[in-house]
């Protein structure tokens, strides 16, 4: 019997993970870092961006200067023979007045010029689009992280239409698929689906054990070939 079943997998590039050892609520200790590295790479993932949290309101002390010593510390140790090529970026709160960063030159992007915003999973960021705004004028391409996360969206999908007008992509997670965040957020899965809205795929790896996950999860074969490649 033919399977109508799709393994999702990892994909060849992760743009959104927490691998960055002891710097916010991922990975904590390297040697969890590197055994992740490893079997993602044993998945065919070739190129990983670390995206480590930015947000001052629950990790104050944590600056870029910071991300870049920890990253330049920790890359070393990736054995060369897994072929992975890394970068060091940020996944970026938008706090009050965070547009206002970015004319910094501080921010810590993608080598396109990509970076990685969110919001809280409680409430609407009111600057989201003055954000958006600001980044897309200095340059840069901003990337809304996981927005079915975002469970209060589902009463407005329209404005994923507006900030995708403003030059805002999105980037799924991949076990978001399962339905781990419930119906709100397949709400939000399916509207952006269907009008092929969603840019990326993510692990937003936290923990080894979502590997397991990762690697095994299947969905039907019609909402695989709507996923981004």
């Amino acid at each position: 019997m033919f399977s109508f079943n799709k393994i999702v997998g990892i994909g060849t590039r992760d743009i959104h993970n927490h691998l960055l050892p002891g710097v916010d609520d991922g990975f904590r200790h390297a040697e969890d870092s590197l055994e992740a590295i490893k079997r993602m790479a044993q998945e065919g993932c070739k190129e990983i961006y670390m995206t480590p949290h930015m947000n001052p309101d629950v990790y104050p002390d944590m600056t870029e200067a910071k991300l870049k010593e920890v990253y330049d510390s920790f890359i070393p140790r990736i054995p060369s023979e897994l072929g992975v090529k890394t970068w060091l970026a940020a996944e970026y709160m938008v706090v009050n007045n965070f547009q206002d960063r970015a004319a910094s030159g501080e921010l810590l992007t993608f080598p396109d010029g990509s970076i990685l915003i969110e919001m809280s999973y409680y409430f609407r960021s009111d600057n989201l689009e003055d954000t958006v705004f600001a980044l897309v004028t200095e340059g840069y391409k901003p990337i809304l992280a996981h927005p079915e996360r975002y469970l209060y969206m589902a009463e407005s999908l329209r404005d994923f239409d507006h900030l995708r007008d403003m030059g805002c992509r999105f980037q799924m997670n991949r076990l978001s698929l399962t339905g781990i965040y419930g119906g709100e957020s397949i709400t939000i899965i399916d509207y952006l689906l269907s009008k092929g809205m969603y840019d990326f795929m993510a692990t937003d790896l936290h923990t080894v054990t979502q590997l397991d996950k990762l690697t095994t999860q299947k969905v039907p074969r019609r909402i695989f070939n709507m996923l981004p490649k």
